[in-house]
């Protein structure tokens, strides 16, 4: 089989995989490989492992969330934009957040922990650019920030993923929520439920 064949097989197989794990957690190898369409054996000589298997996802799901976030920086030189771009973009690569967020035990594979902690780096170099700026309160920790992102990211994903709204509404919502917060502000004074 040549390379390319076999990376067009790999990246069935990784789809299909992300697809199938982010349903059923415990899914077996010949699940994944009957969602592909292929064979077990050929998800055997393609990707190898259960373990190789959840590392090339992650991989992937990183490497599509890094893709994302690049695409949707350009052009933009504030720090707070970038952010807010970032958190629009990753809604879309709800599977790949999902599949991340469901196995928080492959973080601890070396190559993923040391890709997780360059996405954190990266993330908090550019929340303190946006502290520097002036565009975000530098009391509030940046471990509190991120765990923030995460978290509504998780929630917008979740909901565009079950249904509930529409993808593009909920990388908005997520971007208002976050940077915005969900109250109605009326003449400097906060209003619940107004």
């Amino acid at each position: 089989m040549s390379t390319l064949q076999n990376n067009t097989t790999k990246d069935k197989l990784l789809e299909a995989a992300v697809r199938v794990l982010n349903a059923q957690p415990r899914a077996s190898l010949a699940d994944i490989a009957e969602a592909a369409g292929v064979k077990r054996v050929t998800l055997h000589r393609v990707i190898g492992t259960r373990e190789e298997l959840l590392r090339d996802v992650a991989l992937r799901a990183l490497e599509q969330m890094d893709e994302a976030c690049l695409n949707a920086v350009k052009g933009k030189r504030k720090a707070i934009e970038q952010l807010k771009a970032i958190v629009g973009a990753l809604v879309p690569c709800a599977d790949s957040c999902h599949f991340l967020w469901k196995n928080p035990d492959i973080w601890q594979e070396p190559e993923i922990a040391r890709e997780i902690e360059r996405h954190n780096t990266v993330l908090c170099e550019l929340v303190d650019r946006a502290k520097q700026e002036g565009d975000i309160l530098s009391l509030i920790p940046n471990s509190w920030i991120i765990a923030s992102l995460d978290a509504v990211l998780y929630a917008a994903a979740s909901t565009a993923k079950a249904g509930n709204i529409a993808s593009n509404d909920a990388s908005t919502l997520a971007v208002q929520t976050l940077f915005g917060g969900i109250t109605k502000k009326v003449k400097g004074a906060t209003l619940l439920g107004a």
